[in-house]
């Protein structure tokens, strides 16, 4: 090919076709891509100690796993003038969701026009334009154990355009970088809290661009950070401190350090050193949007001077936490829709049964069974046509067969007057009795249906309605048992308590009825006392917790766990605790209440301030320490 000589200006051979490194020691080889400094000001003002914190759309550059931690929608717009008119520009969207992670798109691009190019002879052949750009695909995901990773594929092209003999040298490549964040919230205590680790491995798969006969492959370049923040008093308030190791395999590492203070969610000062170094920066936020300025040395300042670089995010659609109310929302309503369908289902199958048994009873010509499944069917649905006629007729049919009996009775009997006397009798009790049935009350059903019976013992309506009375109890019975057994695996124990005190009473002299509840209760009131005492002895209350375990001891002297935690609370009792005021003794023992309950944030709230009062008080300390535990495990 035909070479035809460019004088290109000095600034584009050294910093642009070369690309050296302006911190690298004499001897050093090699090149760097044309967008180490990366993007955002506000980076650009932590010296470039960005990689455990990277919380904005530039996390596609710095560190693609902190996609994960930007709140809402963000778009980022970054510009930096550098020298004869070139521009570096970026500009990059991001998108979290809750369940699929969250995805990012990015644009950088460095340019300058207007190159005049001359022959050897210095004769002017015209401009030229060079422009690099770099467009990221990003996407983050969070994973267990407090882990988040992260990928960009990224794509590369360079141009040389109004070249007069060439035409233009344009080429394309595609790497991918890699990134990892690690937040942990497993630990305690404010050293051990609120520290991030992050690593971004750039180049994992190198682009390479062949420009003419030369061709430029970038290197694999490593960065580890660090980060502390340390929350100060007020909302909003606080410090971060971030730390870089930044290694490539073309120049010496480099250290990165930054300091970011935070006041009241709006305004920021920033000062770092990016290896080259120091930098200084400034941000405010205000509602949607963050300003964000900084001042530094380009990568090229051994040529130029320092630069000012300015960024400009948008937030905008809705943040994290009101995507989860909607999807907790809509999860609640998913669940509620399954309940109906199933409720539905089981009402369904429940009328389609007891339609069954009522149609049954029916053709046997037993009347009362026959109305009680007709009325429960009608229970569940007030509008069924069949069990509406069904139960007609079987009403007519039960009158019938007792008004013949009443007949009959008359006609036997010697003493018509006192027959007929007894007959009102008879009825009057036999109606109360069907009311009481229909509503339920069976115990008082079963009373009037016997008084009945005794004016007439072989009244085969009445001996049918009694029956009919203790099936109804039988299943009511069973019912209240299995309701108390769900209660009981829920942990509503009072509530279980008291269905199975209403089988108790309603299974009155059933010894077998009676066999079955006296072992259940037993066990729900000996895990309703083991579980309260647990939780006064996870807080520091051995006395109370020691009183509980004695009575679990009374309701089974053989249980394991309980003999153990009663000698653990014996021992304790025995020490003594750090006297406090009767008022703040008051709030400790409502911080007790809402433990018990099981609100363990509203027991951590309680005393988390007795602790500011009363910082060395080991009763308090113990009870904080269960509550934060309680509220882990249910988290």
């Amino acid at each position: 090919m035909k070479l035809t000589t460019k004088i290109v200006s000095a600034w584009i051979v050294l910093t642009l076709t070369a690309l050296p490194l302006a911190a690298q020691d004499e001897g050093q080889a090699g090149t760097e891509s044309l967008f180490k400094d990366g993007f955002g000001a506000r980076a650009s003002g932590l010296g470039q100690a960005y990689t455990a914190l990277a919380n904005d759309p530039s996390a596609v550059f710095w560190n693609p796993a902190g996609l994960e931690y930007v709140y809402q929608q963000s778009v980022m717009l970054y510009h930096m003038s550098l020298f004869e008119g070139t521009n570096y520009d970026f500009i990059a969207y991001a998108m979290p969701t809750l369940k699929l992670g969250t995805f990012a798109i990015g644009l950088g691009r460095i340019g300058t026009g207007d190159i005049t190019e001359r022959t050897a002879s210095r004769i002017a052949l015209g401009t030229f334009t060079w422009e690099t750009y770099q467009a990221y695909l990003s996407y983050a995901k969070k994973l267990p154990l407090d882990i988040t990773v992260g990928a960009s594929v990224k794509v590369l092209r360079r141009a040389w355009s109004g070249l007069s003999t060439e035409g233009a040298l344009i080429d394309h490549g595609v790497g991918m970088d890699f990134g990892l964040m690690w937040r942990p919230t497993l630990f305690e205590g404010n050293l051990l809290q609120n520290w991030s680790l992050g690593l971004n491995i750039r180049n994992l798969f190198a682009p390479q661009l062949n420009e003419g006969v030369d061709i430029d492959a970038l290197p694999i370049s490593v960065r580890f950070g660090l980060m502390k923040q340390i929350p100060f008093s007020g909302l909003g308030n606080r410090l971060s401190l971030l730390f870089d190791l930044d290694y490539s395999q073309e120049r010496d590492m480099l250290f990165h350090f930054g300091t970011e203070y935070r006041f009241m969610n709006m305004g920021m000062v920033r000062v770092g050193y990016d290896g080259v170094g120091m930098t200084f920066g400034a941000g405010i936020e205000y509602k949607f949007m963050q300003l964000d300025y900084a001042y530094a040395n380009s990568s090229y300042g051994d040529y130029f001077s320092a630069v000012h670089r300015i960024s400009l995010s948008f937030n905008f659609g809705l943040n994290r936490d009101e995507l989860f109310e909607i999807a907790e929302a809509e999860r609640i309503a998913e669940e509620e829709r399954l309940i109906a369908e199933m409720r539905e289902r089981d009402r369904q199958k429940f009328i389609a049964e007891h339609l069954e048994k009522g149609n049954q009873f029916f053709e046997q010509g037993d009347m009362f069974n026959a109305i009680v499944e007709y009325q429960q069917v009608i229970g569940q649905d007030p509008f069924n046509q069949r069990a509406n006629a069904m139960l007609d007729s079987a009403n007519v049919q039960l009158k019938k067969q007792f008004e013949k009996q009443q007949e009959l009775a008359v006609q036997n009997a010697l003493d018509k007057d006192r027959a007929q006397r007894d007959q009102k009798f008879i009825d009057e009790h036999f109606q109360k009795g069907r009311l009481l049935l229909d509503k339920k009350q069976y115990t008082e059903a079963l009373i009037e249906f016997n008084m009945a019976l005794e004016r007439d013992p072989e009244n085969e309506t009445i001996k049918a309605g009694i029956a009919t009375t203790k099936r109804r109890i039988r299943e009511e019975t069973t019912r209240l048992i299995n309701k108390g057994r769900q209660e009981f695996q829920k942990g509503n124990y009072a509530e279980a308590l008291r269905l199975l005190a209403d089988a108790r009473l309603l299974g009155g002299d059933d010894q077998r009825i009676q066999n079955e509840i006296e072992p259940l209760v037993k066990r729900i009131k000996l895990q309703e006392k083991i579980q309260k005492g647990l939780g006064l002895y996870e807080i520091g209350e051995y006395d109370k917790a020691l009183k509980l375990f004695e009575e679990a001891l009374t309701i089974d002297p053989n249980d394991e766990l309980v003999k153990q935690y009663y000698e653990r609370s014996k021992v304790e009792s025995t020490g003594k605790e750090e006297q406090m005021d009767a008022e703040t003794e008051r709030q400790y023992l409502k911080g007790v209440d809402y433990f018990v309950k099981g609100d363990y944030q509203q027991a951590i709230s309680i005393w988390e301030e007795i602790v500011k009062k009363y910082p060395y008080n080991k009763k308090v300390l113990k009870a904080l320490k269960g509550a934060r535990e309680r509220l882990k495990k249910m988290e």
